[in-house]
């Protein structure tokens, strides 16, 4: 492996990054879907790098509702823990927009460092963490104050980050060296390195923390990382070119969407293989999944589409047109 440090390029990168288990139980699951609509935010937003937009869908109609422009290279986005704030990674000219859910406008830019690639709102809302992928940095944003507060050295190329579930570990899925790197958000300073799989490009962590999972879009498969020993307890195969991750809302099933085949690998965490596959759209290169588990909503970024999976039957249930190159996807909680 070069030594040499990588360089992200939003306009010339690869096609796969800019174009970038058990089930629950009955009771709870009816318990969650029982909840009033009154409770619940009721949004998908898809950033859409080719116009420089953010697409707005209604998740009761799977309808487009409204666009809103950002900077240019939209490849990250993150929602606050109340779904009133957007946040948005512009890699192209190094910002963030803060989006305001109500009025679905942009109400504050914030610059970052080179190629700000992926970001995640702290659980708590106080804080925005944003990849910058050429800097191999992150910056930690105040979010009352929209400003920079620290900017922390990691890995070479992050171009993915997570939190735990209590908020007081950041991973980041460093796609130039193979790694993760670990951090303490208490004091802003990195702990660990684990040496993952080729390329990772996305990671999520369970919502006890126990476990981060790095999807490796070279070798094609996922690092099941151990939180309490930073070290790689198992490898699991998945389809062709993992280039993004996200898990349900009591750590299981882990979802991979493969860029190269068009499918989404449900993943058992704890047989530690592919319980299913589904059939997407073109190039999906995004993935998300809503705050009770039952939907997930995947950007096809050569279809322009977003494809919504009803997740107990693991079946597309519908496809939904957005801008442009749909490149990164985040559900109100």
């Amino acid at each position: 492996m070069t030594t040499e440090r990588r360089t992200f390029n939003p306009r010339t990168t690869t096609p796969h990054w800019m174009h970038r288990a058990a089930r629950c139980t009955l009771p709870l699951l009816l318990a969650c879907i029982a909840l009033p609509a009154s409770a619940r935010n009721s949004h998908v937003y898809v950033t859409n790098d080719g116009d420089a937009s953010v697409s707005v869908i209604d998740t009761a109609t799977n309808a487009v509702t409204a666009t809103v422009p950002v900077g240019r290279g939209p490849l990250g986005i993150g929602v606050s823990p109340d779904g009133d704030t957007i946040y948005v990674a512009n890699a192209w000219d190094n910002t963030l927009s803060v989006i305001d859910a109500a009025a679905n406008a942009v109400t504050a830019t914030v610059p970052m460092e080179r190629a700000p690639a992926s970001l995640v709102a702290s659980r708590d809302g106080t804080h925005v963490y944003v990849a910058n992928a050429n800097s191999s940095t992150v910056s930690v944003v105040d979010t009352a104050s929209n400003t920079v507060i620290a900017t922390i050295p990691v890995g070479s190329l992050p171009i993915a980050i997570a939190e735990n579930g209590n908020g007081t570990r950041l991973f980041t899925a460093n796609a130039g060296d193979n790694t993760v790197t670990v951090i303490d958000t208490a004091t802003n300073t990195v702990t660990a390195s684990v040496t993952a799989g080729d390329s990772p490009f996305s990671i999520v962590s369970g919502p006890l923390g126990a476990r981060v999972y790095a999807g490796n879009f070279g070798s094609n498969d996922v690092s099941v990382i151990d939180t309490a020993t930073n070290t790689v307890k198992a490898t699991i195969a998945v389809g062709t070119g993992p280039d993004a991750i996200a898990i349900g809302p009591l750590g299981f099933p882990v979802y991979a969407a493969n860029y190269v085949d068009d499918t989404v690998s449900v993943i058992d965490p704890f047989g530690k293989k592919v319980a299913a596959t589904i059939t997407v759209g073109h190039g999906p290169v995004a993935l998300a999944v809503n705050h009770i588990g039952t939907r997930g909503y995947v950007a096809n970024a050569d279809a322009n589409t977003v494809s919504v999976i009803n997740l107990l039957t693991n079946k597309v249930v519908a496809t939904v047109n957005t801008g442009s190159l749909p490149a990164a996807i985040a559900v109100q909680p």
